[in-house]
């Protein structure tokens, strides 16, 4: 159990507080990107977060997301995050949008966000298809062989294919029907 000190409480995002409550870290289920941009940024004044509308990514949702939160230097900080948004294919079957998993790259939260917060949102969607994008760093650390990349799919539609297919900021992209994350990292 962690006691926090009235002045580190006061100084502390309220609702960083409230969700570690006792705690000295804890996985967190987030309301939706707005809190967690703000809690983010809360933590991370020097990495600050914008929104995936704001970063172009309008046709890559993610709308339930995860955290990760530890108390460093008497202080509770969300560090790792990370998520996914399930939608309607085609026949109405659905798939999962997996992404926006970020570290906020301090020994604190070293692996962190592919250890404990994406595995956690990824029991969400087991068994659904999957498809995430993965920026040149993302595909240089996670991709082994060569991910699939289909024309069409059975379940995602051929236009969310099509907009992975040609999005300028993905080095390569995957649609996968397992939790592995070496399947389509």
């Amino acid at each position: 159990m962690i006691l926090m000190s009235w002045w580190t409480i006061i100084k502390s995002h309220p609702r960083l507080v409230e969700m570690i409550g006792n705690s000295s870290e804890k996985l967190v289920k987030l309301a939706d990107e707005e809190e967690m941009i703000e809690l983010w940024n809360a933590s991370n004044p020097k990495l600050q977060m914008q929104s995936r509308d704001s970063r172009g990514l309008q046709k890559y949702p993610i709308d339930e997301w995860y955290g990760y939160i530890k108390v460093v230097n008497e202080k509770p900080v969300l560090g790792a995050i990370g998520g996914y948004s399930i939608r309607k294919g085609k026949d109405g079957k659905p798939f999962a949008y997996i992404g926006g998993i970020r570290g906020n790259r301090t020994k604190e939260f070293q692996g962190i966000p592919t250890e404990i917060v994406r595995p956690e949102y990824l029991k969400q969607v087991e068994g659904i298809p999957k498809i995430a994008g993965f920026t040149n760093m993302g595909a240089l650390r996670f991709v082994e062989g060569t991910p699939t990349q289909p024309e069409t799919h059975e379940v995602i539609p051929d236009d969310v294919l099509e907009y992975f297919r040609n999005a300028q900021r993905y080095a390569t992209w995957n649609v996968t029907k397992s939790n592995s994350w070496g399947v389509w990292i």
